[in-house]
């Protein structure tokens, strides 16, 4: 289980008005061994601005080594990167 900021790597598509959706993405764990997940469905979407550093946070559900899982992803507007905030099962 993640519980804390891990930078991920996105796969992510942007639509004609700017509406950001994440499809897939991949992060390295302690073992130092690749995970790739494909974005189920996203729950909920919040745009987030906490002292000054803007984000868009996802809700979605995930497709992890077979098993359906709940994550919780940020995407940080300025320094444009994507984070895996916590992953529950």
């Amino acid at each position: 289980m993640v519980d804390r900021k891990l930078p991920i790597q996105m796969i992510s598509c942007c639509s004609a008005d700017g509406e950001l959706q994440p499809l897939r993405f991949r992060f390295e764990d302690r073992t130092h061994r690749m995970h790739t997940a494909s974005i189920v469905r996203i729950m909920d979407i919040r745009r987030t601005d906490y002292v000054g550093i803007e984000s868009i946070d996802f809700l979605c559900r995930a497709l992890l080594e077979e098993k359906e899982t709940l994550c919780e992803l940020r995407y940080c507007i300025r320094s444009h990167r994507w984070e895996l905030l916590r992953e529950v099962y």
